[in-house]
């Protein structure tokens, strides 16, 4: 009897019931899932960023142009592309429309250390540390080149003199001419119907622009230069310098390299080379940012009409004929919208 009671009063615990884990199968299904997830939003995630980058380039444009025109309403006219500062040609060195502004654009310290209204930044110039301050209103944050020209970057040793050694990097030029620049010897000059808004000593008033000022490209971007495996090449663009040309100023072509442009080539086209002073940039899907003279940014697709002639390369001597280069002549008598 005790023992019968003894046995009714214990208790019966049953055992744990595990939970069922994942098989094999079942975590390589899941993982495959995320993966997908991860290939569906990474494109989506750098589109976005890519979208950001272009945003900032567009502010940096207008920034830079909203700088112009308030240099424009101190001095009554735009800043020349390139300044002699009254010595005789050939130049050696010669300051630009980015130095030229700097106190217009909250770096009055920089210009005062420079005082570009004298001389020319010369390559072996005393103030070179000033030279190669690396501005970043003037760097598009999609381009991969470095803060300061340096000669061993590029196997350049300048002889050329197109370009100040060690000076800060700019991805933004100025509208000089709507076919190519000028060589050795000639420089153009406000006559010419083929030029831009920007030149050697030009003084570029509001009522010289004929064809409007939201008509008519003040500044667009160039790409320090196309990493090996973009659009299938690597070439050597160069970007330019926010400060002017080092070296030698001997024709229009010599300044306008380092911080204009003159397009010889189409928009991004990858066989492009930093002689041809085109436009180019690495945002996706292509296409330049670019401000009118009344500080409006607009982006140009690299389809935008541009008319090449058979040889490739556009001439000084070529006719202005086509929507770009309407877009960037200031007086040539074709007044087009941005498409």
């Amino acid at each position: 009897m005790s023992r019968r009671l003894s046995a009714m009063g214990s208790f019966f615990v049953r055992p744990p019931v595990r939970g069922r884990g994942f098989t094999l199968v079942e975590l390589l299904v899941v993982i495959a899932i995320i993966g997908t997830l991860i290939g569906l939003l990474l494109p989506a995630v750098q589109s976005a960023r890519g979208s950001a980058r272009r945003m900032q380039c567009m502010n940096n444009l207008r920034t830079l142009g909203q700088g112009l025109l308030t240099y424009e309403n101190s001095r009554k006219n735009f800043p020349p592309g390139a300044t002699s500062n009254g010595r005789s040609k050939p130049l050696t060195g010669a300051y630009s429309w980015g130095a030229l502004i700097l106190p217009f654009i909250e770096e009055s310290a920089l210009y005062s250390g420079l005082n570009p209204t004298s001389g020319g930044p010369a390559k072996d110039a005393t103030n070179q540390p000033l030279l190669r301050t690396a501005l970043k209103a003037f760097r598009c944050p999609e381009d991969r080149g470095p803060e300061t020209w340096d000669v061993s970057q590029t196997g350049n040793n300048g002889d050329s003199g197109e370009y100040i050694l060690n000076g800060g990097l700019s991805n933004y030029v100025a509208a000089h001419r709507a076919v190519s620049a000028f060589g050795s010897g000639v420089y153009t000059s406000g006559t010419d119907p083929k030029v831009g808004g920007f030149f050697l000593d030009s003084k570029t008033k509001v009522k010289d622009i004929a064809d409007g000022t939201s008509k008519s490209i003040a500044l667009s971007e160039r790409v320090w230069m196309y990493p090996a495996g973009y659009m299938q090449t690597s070439v050597g663009i160069y970007a330019g310098n926010w400060a002017g040309a080092g070296g030698d100023v001997r024709g229009d072509a010599s300044w306008v390299q380092p911080t204009s442009f003159a397009p010889a080539r189409p928009i991004n086209d990858p066989t492009a080379s930093r002689t041809h002073r085109s436009l180019s940039s690495l945002h996706l899907g292509g296409g330049v940012n670019a401000v009118a003279f009344d500080s409006s940014t607009r982006f140009i697709s690299d389809n935008i009409d541009h008319f090449i002639n058979p040889s490739g390369n556009k001439d000084p001597n070529d006719a202005v004929d086509s929507v770009l280069e309407y877009l960037i002549a200031i007086k040539d008598g074709n007044s087009v919208s941005f498409p």
